[in-house]
C-alpha cells in the first residue's frame, strides 16, 4: 500500500472511497460527486494537503484537509477521515498522519482542528493519543420549525448584500469551520440570506442554503433578543423551504440558542465534539 496526497485524484474516486468508509458510521453519511465538489470549495480543502492511501490503484483510505488564516493562526481542518471497512484495523490513519505532518510543519500550521461525533469512543480515543483535546461540544438540528404569524412591526426581507460588518455585531458565538465566514462567502453563489428588521431597524439574518435545506448561521442583535425575530427569520424559512430543515453545530454553551431551536420543534439529532491539536 502507498499514501500520497489526492491533488491528482479525481472526485468521484474520493466520493466513492468516502461513501464506503462512512455507510456504516454512527449517522451514515454519502455524498454524490457535486456534493463533494462543493464541499471542498466551501470548506477550503486543500488537495495537496489531503491525503490517501492506494492498495494498487483502488483508495481504501482518504483523508481531507480544509487550511485558513484565522487571526494569527494557520488552522489546518480535517473535513473527513475514513477507511472502508475491510482495510480497518490496519493502522492507515497513523500513516496518513504520518506523512501529512510534516507538509503542515513545512507551511508553518499552528493548529489542527476536527469534528467527531460523541460516542464514537474509538474515534475520540485515537484522536487523544495523537494529541487532540476537546475544545467544545457541538449540537446538530434537524425537523420543521413551528409556523408563527410574525408580528406587524418585524419585516423579513431577501437580501443580496452580505453585511459582515453589521452581522457580526449580532454574534456572541463562533460558528464551526463548515459555518464560518469564510465558507459563506466560499459559497455564496447558492446561499441565501434573510434579514429581520423592527421598525425598519436591522435587527437579525439568517444565512442558508436552498438546495441542501441547511442554515449555514443566524444571530439576533442582543438588545433585540426575546422579541420573536428569530422565530420570525425561521417562520419565514419554513414558508420558503417547506420542508425539514437542518441547523448544525451549535455551540453547546449556547443554552439560549439550543432552548431557542427546541421550542421552534427542531429536535437534537446529534452532538459533535470539536477537538484540537498542535502542529
Amino acid at each position: 500500500m502507498t499514501v500520497k496526497t489526492l491533488a491528482d485524484i479525481d472526485i468521484p474516486q474520493m466520493a466513492e472511497a468516502i461513501n464506503q468508509s462512512f455507510a456504516d458510521y454512527i449517522v451514515p453519511f454519502q455524498l454524490n460527486t457535486e456534493q463533494l465538489q462543493y464541499k471542498i470549495i466551501q470548506e477550503d480543502v486543500d488537495l495537496n494537503l489531503s491525503v490517501g492511501v492506494f492498495d494498487g490503484n483502488a483508495l481504501v483510505g482518504i483523508m481531507l484537509h480544509g487550511l485558513r488564516k484565522n487571526n494569527d493562526d494557520l488552522v489546518a481542518y480535517n473535513a473527513a477521515t475514513g477507511v472502508i471497512p475491510t482495510y480497518r484495523g490496519k493502522g492507515l490513519v497513523g500513516k496518513m498522519y504520518h506523512f501529512l505532518m510534516p507538509k503542515l510543519q513545512a507551511l508553518q500550521v499552528q493548529k489542527m482542528v476536527l469534528e467527531v461525533i460523541e460516542g464514537n469512543e474509538p474515534a475520540i480515543k485515537a484522536y487523544e493519543k495523537m494529541g487532540y483535546t476537546i475544545s467544545r461540544k457541538l449540537v446538530c438540528f434537524s425537523g420543521t420549525a413551528k409556523a408563527e404569524e410574525t408580528q406587524k412591526e418585524i419585516s423579513i426581507k431577501e437580501a443580496t448584500a452580505f453585511q459582515w460588518n453589521k452581522w457580526l455585531s449580532f454574534w456572541d458565538i463562533q460558528p464551526s469551520w463548515q459555518n464560518a465566514v469564510q465558507s459563506v462567502q466560499n459559497s455564496k453563489a447558492i446561499c441565501k440570506v434573510l434579514e429581520a428588521y423592527l421598525n425598519e431597524v436591522l435587527v437579525g439574518y439568517l444565512i442558508y442554503n436552498a438546495n441542501s435545506k441547511k442554515v449555514n448561521q443566524f444571530a439576533v442583535s442582543p438588545s433585540h433578543r426575546q422579541k420573536g425575530i428569530a422565530t420570525a427569520l425561521f417562520s419565514h424559512l419554513q414558508q420558503v423551504l417547506n420542508s425539514e430543515v437542518y441547523v448544525y453545530n451549535i455551540d453547546g454553551t449556547s443554552l439560549a440558542c439550543i432552548s431557542f431551536l427546541k421550542t421552534l420543534g427542531l429536535k437534537e439529532k446529534v452532538k459533535q465534539l470539536e477537538m484540537e491539536r498542535a502542529v
